[in-house]
């Protein structure tokens, strides 16, 4: 029965991208997509894959009602998703600014590109950098915005600069490049997903099907080169070492990091290497087997980082960092392996954070509010698309969505860099425009053409 509602999962989603591609209304850049790939990731992949894990160490009952969960909290999310509630909410907001001048948005960039190299380059040395210094260096996604804004302006359909296009090109591709060295995978899939959105928006298309396969082997590449430079010993720490790493880059490690093959030279009887209990799936079967029998919900008390995150330790000396002991409580609780107070790492899963919260109730809610957050954003960038403001903000924002279904809660991705990068800048050019010039005209419903 377990895998009935795996199956389950697998054709809602595998029905709506057909769905959509069948009424040519399919739009790569809507943020359902990347959603929905960590989620089948997840809730498919993973539930397949490790299967004969779970059934041995959590059992057929606990599998059976996690993926009958995973099941039930993703049709919770297509009705609130297509509700047509976020469109309403999206058309009463404040319009976007109409103008986007050349001049100050470009005198802009070089300073946003300077300072988040520095922080990229920087970000190495942290282990040797003090506390206080290594705040300096947390703004590396700046260099993302700026070579965005670059690759906008220069796109620009009606005044199209092709020095621009290419600065925002290279600034986008040496982002990625920086942090698949520095191996971190996320940012270095920011770089791919930003650099072809922006580049697409402006002209109001949507990249052709080769041309999206291209992008999904290149983001597919990036992760995989950054998670397998992570902690190589392999290869000297160096650009050099880098440069070797990637002329012997194995390309089934791809098959390896999307859990649809198994990591080679791995000692079978070394247990914490061939359990899958740090892999999002075993994560969430764990809280699904330990909350709140064993270990007591959150009640959502780790979204108060949303808020405590930016608040200093200098005003604040001790601020707690909510939702801890309760996610540690929890892995002591359930794991398979001693656990203790100072145990860090793996990531959960949105349902595993949801089941944390409160369980079933929790994970109808979040789910819900996640979907309603994802498309009142998407509705206001379709209403204002025609406008280089809001092509910025949405090539900078989409991505995100991603990032809610593989972490340790779905907000992680808001105190982890957006809303200390990329929100404030927009909002001060938001603002700064604002003041400027006249508000835009929004447009009825909007869909891009095809390439």
């Amino acid at each position: 029965m377990d895998v009935f509602w795996v199956g389950l999962t697998a054709t809602l989603i595998v029905g709506l991208i057909l769905s959509q591609v069948f009424r040519r209304t399919f739009d790569p850049f809507a943020p359902i997509w990347l959603f929905l790939a960590g989620y089948a990731q997840i809730y498919v992949v993973q539930a397949i894959s490790y299967r004969d894990y779970a059934f041995r160490v959590r059992g057929e009952v606990v599998t059976t009602a996690a993926n009958f969960r995973s099941f039930w909290a993703l049709v919770v999310f297509f009705a609130v998703y297509h509700s047509g509630v976020a469109k309403k909410i999206a058309s009463k907001l404040p319009a976007a600014p109409s103008q986007w001048p050349t001049a100050m948005v470009v005198g802009l960039s070089p300073l946003l590109v300077f300072w988040g190299l520095v922080c990229s380059v920087l970000s190495l040395r942290l282990g040797t950098i003090g506390g206080e210094e290594s705040i300096l260096v947390q703004f590396p996604m700046l260099m993302l915005v700026g070579g965005v804004i670059l690759l906008v302006t220069g796109r620009n359909r009606d005044q199209p600069k092709p020095v621009l296009t290419l600065a925002g090109v290279l600034v986008c591709a040496a982002y990625s490049a920086i942090w698949m060295f520095n191996a971190k995978r996320s940012h270095a899939l920011f770089g791919v997903l930003a650099g072809v959105c922006a580049y697409y928006l402006p002209r109001w298309k949507r990249p052709s099907m080769p041309i999206m396969a291209v992008t999904g082997l290149a983001c597919a590449l990036s992760v995989s080169i950054a998670i397998g430079w992570r902690g190589t010993t392999r290869y000297e720490q160096s650009v050099n070492g880098f440069f070797q790493y990637l002329s012997e880059f194995n390309v089934s490690s791809i098959l390896v990091n999307f859990n649809l093959k198994e990591r080679d030279e791995v000692d079978p009887d070394a247990r914490e290497l061939v359990s899958k209990e740090t892999e999002e799936y075993g994560g969430f079967l764990l809280m699904m087997d330990t909350v709140p029998h064993k270990s007591p919900y959150d009640y959502g008390w780790s979204y108060m980082r949303i808020f405590s995150t930016f608040i200093p330790r200098v005003i604040w000396p001790d601020k707690p960092l909510y939702g801890r002991h309760e996610w540690v409580s929890a892995w002591i609780a359930g794991s398979e392996f001693p656990r203790d107070t100072y145990f860090t790492g793996p990531a959960i899963g949105v349902l595993g954070a949801t089941q944390l919260n409160g369980g079933g109730i929790a994970t109808a809610i979040v789910m819900s509010a996640l979907a309603l957050i994802m498309r009142t954003a998407y509705d206001y960038y379709r209403y204002y698309a025609a406008t280089p403001w809001a092509q910025a903000w949405w090539t900078l924002t989409y991505f995100n969505s991603w990032l809610m279904t593989a972490n340790d809660d779905p907000f992680v991705w808001f105190y982890y860099v957006y809303g200390y990068t990329t929100l404030p800048v927009m909002a001060a050019l938001w603002i700064g425009l604002r003041a400027l010039t006249a508000p835009a005209q929004s447009s009825a419903e909007w869909a891009p053409s095809a390439a």
